[in-house]
């Protein structure tokens, strides 16, 4: 049997490259955290959201999910993550982003998967590590902890000090053939571009 999993969404970024807060931008109709909620409520029954303390985000009907002020000042993810992971109800969680409207549960479930008997799953596409759709378990906090207090927000960073496991892109293609699941909104192009992808999908998809 499968381990059961949190999903912690990452939703205090500033969104600066955009021009405003991403989670509550709107995309084919529903805030952009919405998107990531929904995805979540298929693979989990426990889901945090971290968030700055000044943000408020519309409720979604059907999903219910926690929220985790993070603390340190405009510190990145790897501050949300310190701020969520002792707060989840699993010994695991797989942490997104905010502004990923095409994540896909069973590249949800395949990532938590594949973090069963170490700290940190994180998938790799050309060479480069993704961070924000990974799997973590709490006992990484001290390591996080470590590093922001050196002046150090990157989450990469992790992987040099605790057991993880690296998901190659022909792993991730077998859920994903597209890599849709990365699909994020760094700019205005961007939400262009999932507005349109949006719009030609059939209802069915959209959950």
């Amino acid at each position: 049997m499968s381990e059961s999993f949190s999903v912690i969404i990452l939703a205090g970024g500033f969104g600066r490259r955009l021009g405003r807060d991403k989670a509550t931008t709107e995309a084919g109709g529903r805030p952009l955290l919405h998107w990531s909620a929904l995805a979540a409520a298929q693979v989990t029954n426990d889901i945090v959201v971290a968030r700055r303390p000044d943000q408020q985000f519309p409720p979604l009907s059907g999903v219910d999910w926690r929220e985790i002020v993070d603390h340190r000042h405009d510190r990145g993810p790897l501050a949300g993550l310190e701020a969520a992971l002792p707060q989840i109800e699993h010994d695991l969680a797989v942490a997104v982003a905010c502004d990923m409207p095409f994540l896909k549960p069973d590249l949800l479930r395949a990532v938590a998967e594949a973090c069963s008997d170490v700290a940190i799953a994180m998938p790799r596409i050309d060479g480069v590590a993704q961070p924000l759709l990974a799997a973590y378990r709490p006992s990484i906090v001290p390591q996080a902890t470590g590093l922001l207090d050196e002046g150090d927000g990157r989450i990469r960073a992790l992987l040099r000090l605790v057991e993880h496991h690296i998901l190659d892109i022909e792993e991730l293609r077998v859920l994903d053939p597209e890599l849709e699941s990365f699909t994020n909104v760094n700019q205005q192009e961007d939400l262009n571009a999932v507005e349109h992808a949006l719009t030609l999908r059939n209802p069915a998809e959209l959950v």
